[in-house]
């Protein structure tokens, strides 16, 4: 009786691990930090820029066909920058503002970051924050009937006036390999995955300062 009661024991801790498996329920495809103690305010002025990205060199891997988006980083950045805005304190300067005003002064966002001059960007931006980041993939591949895609970024938000790191975002997506095919499904995923945890971790330090 002790060995069956085991047995089944063992069977079940197996259908546990196979459903934790199968769904992105329990940690899901983002990672959120923030700065413990950080004195949040009612309302973050915030400009999102647009992420690095280099897209891999080769388009064919193991007999797959894959294709990686020329403009990712905006992209991705577009998608974090739109989402934010669902979080009432942060105020984000909008993407196509932000895209005139650097072209208008003919900064290279990447050079100034580069160059950790976040206080003199944020001064031009008039914005206390900004969100930086970088895309590791945003792909789509296929073989034969098989599809699918892979999407990976992480973002950081600094503080300008001191440069320290308030929040960070990590998230990642694998999928196939019966589709969906375009990576824009997989950030979305992480999207609504990390929002959540973003804002219940921010107000939680909030609330632990208090």
């Amino acid at each position: 009786m002790a060995a069956v009661a085991k047995a089944r024991r063992g069977v079940f801790a197996g259908l546990l691990c196979a459903a934790a498996l199968a769904t992105w329920g329990c940690v899901g495809p983002s990672t959120v930090t923030v700065k413990q103690g950080y004195p949040f305010k009612e309302t973050m002025s915030v400009a999102v820029l647009d992420f690095d990205w280099v897209p891999p060199s080769g388009t064919v891997a193991y007999g797959q066909t894959v294709v990686h988006a020329p403009n990712a980083g905006k992209y991705v950045a577009d998608g974090v920058s739109a989402r934010l805005l669902e979080i009432p304190r942060f105020q984000v300067i909008e993407r196509s503002r932000l895209a005139r005003l650097l072209a208008e002064k003919d900064l290279s966002q990447s050079e100034l970051i580069k160059q950790g001059r976040y206080q003199e960007i944020g001064q031009f931006l008039r914005v206390d924050y900004l969100v930086i980041g970088t895309v590791n993939t945003y792909s789509c591949w296929s073989n034969g009937t098989l599809a699918g895609h892979m999407v990976s970024f992480n973002c950081r938000c600094v503080e300008v006036e001191s440069g320290q790191v308030v929040w960070a975002w990590e998230g990642k997506v694998d999928v196939g390999p019966f589709g969906p095919i375009d990576p824009a499904s997989g950030l979305g995923r992480i999207l609504d995955d990390g929002l959540p945890k973003l804002k219940a971790q921010i107000d939680a330090t909030i609330q632990a300062s208090r």
